[in-house]
């Protein structure tokens, strides 16, 4: 996928290229999601 978006609970909590938003998410949050660390 050329983007990916991160939702929580309906809300769009980050939106970008995939390859960014993978490997320097802007938001902890996103972070937290990918890395395990929540959800």
């Amino acid at each position: 996928s050329d983007y990916t978006a991160y939702m929580y609970l309906g809300d769009l909590i980050e939106f970008g290229d995939t390859r960014t938003v993978f490997t320097n998410p802007k938001r902890k949050e996103t972070e937290d999601y990918i890395t395990g660390r929540f959800g």
